[in-house]
């Protein structure tokens, strides 16, 4: 019995050690085929991401030729009207100061064609100030000549009156 007691362990260890070497060739098989699987698996799968990669980065390079051309197109419709603006400033400034020139050009004339008026004007009221002048002598040498007159008349009559000629003769006596 006591040699049962080592022979049966060792059997039964002998017939583990079989099946146990047999399952662990056939894990390892198992264990291979499936880490096959895996990496075939992963290899698809890494091909898949690969290509959604590529995919997404030719996406993302085509979405950022396209936000570059926009920013361009942008940039540049920018320079435009700025352009366009500063070309429409120097326009209108051109043109205000042509326009201010001509006015200046007219305020001048006006101011000499009012200077010559007020010439005019002055050189007309010392005419009016000067036949006024000599319509008021003509009307005082008229009162004048008609005092002087009157004067002589007066003096006339003074002298007719006291002169024999203008007294009348005594009538004549009634013959009765």
């Amino acid at each position: 019995m006591n040699k049962f007691y080592i022979i049966v362990p060792v059997v039964l260890l002998g017939v583990f050690l079989f099946f146990y070497n047999g399952a662990l060739k056939e894990m390892a098989t198992k264990e291979a085929v499936k880490k096959e699987e895996i990496a075939k698996v992963k290899a698809a799968d890494d091909a898949r991401r690969a290509e959604i990669e590529k995919k997404a980065a030719a996406d993302a390079k085509k979405r950022q030729d396209e936000r570059d051309a926009e920013d361009r197109a942008k940039e540049q419709k920018k320079i435009k009207e700025y352009e366009d603006a500063m070309r429409q400033l120097k326009d209108e400034a051109d043109k205000y100061l042509a326009e201010a020139d001509k006015n200046q050009k007219d305020a001048n004339a006006l101011e000499l064609q009012l200077n010559d008026l007020r010439s005019l004007k002055e050189k007309t009221n010392r005419e009016a100030f000067e036949l006024a002048k000599q319509v008021e002598l003509a009307k005082i040498a008229r009162r004048n000549a008609e005092l002087e007159i009157q004067r002589m008349v007066d003096m006339v009559a003074q002298k007719v009156g006291a002169s024999s000629f203008a007294a009348m003769p005594p009538p004549p006596a009634p013959k009765n």
